[in-house]
């Protein structure tokens, strides 16, 4: 089987050459070029890797969570960092690890909707290229344009090319003046690509830090378990599901083998029971909102819309009447005040309340205080988003319907 990859930092156009580069089954260059997408080799399947002018990585500190958090939580922590309207980026997560962090690849939503119907798996270039040691930062060219600067804890951001001058680029420069203001200051930065001695002399001159030359890198250099592990662009609604179809033939199981596949059976028929009786119990109380919303002369679906719609309409009613309504700033913080007050004297940074929600910035605040701080907000009826920021932690809070 053999595996194309394309480097792209646009969606393919038909009068454009494109950096490709064909592997074999165990994930060997074959022959690498540059061709418009007609010239592109046959291969048994096709991957995209996402030039590092078009994707920026993001190493974020979340607190524990379940898996299927994990993406929310980490476009709400991104929030504030996007460039444009949050709807107009597409947010892929890397697997949470022990310690809390992952890793998020930020790119165009429209440029990924067109390379997932054209590939069957989206990377990022960054993704691919070695982490530095602690405290330094490495400097790559891409093949696509310009380059990008990979950082200890993962993340990755695009610099432009050096130029004639040997002028460091101005996004190298402002974020290592950045990163001193910030107390976390670049160590060295290690450049894996050709630069000569006047260039490089520059270059640590203008930052006031160390550069220094480290092999060569290119993204076709990547070994064959770093493509495998790189984090998939085609999430959300970009996901593949493939189908799985399993096969085996009892006779090759002995009793004992059977006797476990029978009670994982039972035990597969007594969990799907259970899910089927809580779906059931879902759809009962579901049609039982709808119901209510429609005597109260809202046509709604069933389940949360309706659930929603008669929220609104409650409160509505509780307006005119010149009342507060619970989802209100002054009702809705009355119900957190309790879990605040809990909190360390001078944790609470900032509060902000719009469309229905109170957002928190917390200073550092230690894992027993917030989850203790989570009880308590649960305990009062409410629902919680939370991220960890560079300051400490961010958390949205609602009335839960």
């Amino acid at each position: 089987m053999t595996t194309l990859r394309v480097l792209l930092a646009q969606t393919p156009a038909p009068d454009r050459e494109e950096p490709w580069a064909l592997f074999d089954a165990r994930g060997r260059v074959i022959r690498e070029g540059r061709a418009v997408p007609s010239g592109w080799p046959a291969a048994s399947r096709r991957e995209a890797v996402l030039g590092a002018s078009a994707v920026r990585i993001v190493d974020l500190k979340l607190p524990p969570m379940s898996e299927d958090r994990v993406g929310a939580a980490a476009a709400y922590a991104l929030e504030d960092q996007l460039a444009g309207p949050a709807h107009d980026q597409h947010i892929a997560v890397a697997a949470l690890g022990r310690d809390g962090h992952v890793q998020a690849c930020v790119a165009s939503r429209t440029l990924v909707a067109s390379l997932a119907a054209q590939f069957s798996r989206v990377i990022a270039e960054p993704a691919l290229a070695p982490l530095p040691p602690e405290t330094h930062w490495r400097w790559f060219a891409s093949d696509a344009s310009g380059g990008f600067v990979r950082q200890p804890g993962g993340g990755a951001f695009a610099v432009s090319s050096l130029n004639s001058d040997a002028d460091l680029p101005a996004e190298l420069a402002w974020s290592l003046a950045h990163a001193k203001r910030s107390g976390t200051p670049a160590g060295a930065v290690e450049v894996a690509f050709g630069i000569d001695a006047v260039a490089l002399s520059r270059c640590e001159e203008t930052s006031r830090v160390p550069f220094r030359r480290v092999e060569s890198w290119r993204w076709i250099d990547t070994a064959p378990p770093v493509f495998a592990a790189a984090t998939d662009l085609l999430q959300h609604e970009f996901a593949r599901v493939p189908r799985v179809t399993a096969r085996a033939s009892v006779r090759t199981f002995g009793t004992p083998a059977m006797v476990v596949l029978a009670a994982l059976g039972l035990h597969v028929i007594a969990t799907l029971g259970h899910w089927g009786w809580l779906r059931v119990d879902e759809w009962r109380t579901a049609r039982a909102i709808a119901a209510v919303a429609h005597s109260a002369g809202i046509d709604a679906p069933e389940g949360e819309s309706a659930a929603a719609l008669l929220a609104r309409r409650h409160a509505g009613a509780r307006h005119r009447a010149g009342l507060a309504a619970p989802g209100d700033a002054l009702p809705l913080l009355a119900s957190i005040a309790p879990a605040l007050a809990a909190l360390p004297e001078r944790a609470l940074k900032m509060a902000v309340y719009a469309d229905g929600h109170w957002t928190f910035e917390f200073g550092k605040l230690d894992a027993a205080a917030v989850v203790e701080f989570e009880q308590r907000v649960a305990a009062a009826g409410l629902s919680t988003l939370q991220a960890t920021t560079a300051a400490g932690m961010r958390m949205r809070v609602t009335q839960a319907l």
